[in-house]
């Protein structure tokens, strides 16, 4: 996830830097737009698998209680 924010950062602090240097063209706009995109949507599915794993944790340990109460 960290490799994940930095290289959002990096894109960022191309796009800026490019843009108050000499400007951005349609093509490097395009391209780290998509690059953004596409880390979004990959840190989205990421978090959904982690916390879909999470739920499967808890249910565990709520049977694994259940079971050593009884």
């Amino acid at each position: 996830m960290a490799i994940r924010i930095y290289l959002s950062a990096l894109t960022l602090v191309f796009l800026i830097a490019a843009s108050l240097s000499r400007g951005v063209n349609a093509l490097e706009a395009i391209v780290a737009t998509c690059a953004l995109v596409y880390l979004i949507l990959d840190a989205r599915e990421y978090l959904q698998v982690t916390k879909a794993k999470l739920n499967a944790l808890e249910q565990l340990e709520d049977k694994l209680s259940a079971f050593l109460h009884h």
